[in-house]
């Protein structure tokens, strides 16, 4: 069975849920990345750079190293490879 509700109705039912979630976005709890994960990522990343330079592709691992996000590299590289 379906409810037959009013434009006004829908109207201040979105509008209450739109400032709830506005309510939840300030003071809400908020996803945050443990230590451990950032460390790990940044691990990663640095385990891939000693491997380019093992592997003598040197100019490789520089201009890796050079990227503000270096550590962003290999997770990155991993998504676009499952995404192929």
């Amino acid at each position: 069975m379906s409810e037959i509700v009013s434009e006004v109705a829908y109207f201040r039912n979105q509008q209450a849920l739109s400032e709830e979630a506005a309510l939840l976005g300030l003071s809400g709890f908020a996803i945050t990345a443990s230590h451990e994960s950032i460390t790990a990522r940044m691990e990663r990343g640095a385990q891939r750079i000693l491997l380019l330079i093992e592997a003598g592709r040197h100019e490789e691992a520089q201009a890796l190293l050079n990227t503000d996000q270096w550590y962003m590299e290999d997770q990155e590289n991993t998504a676009n490879k499952q995404s192929s």
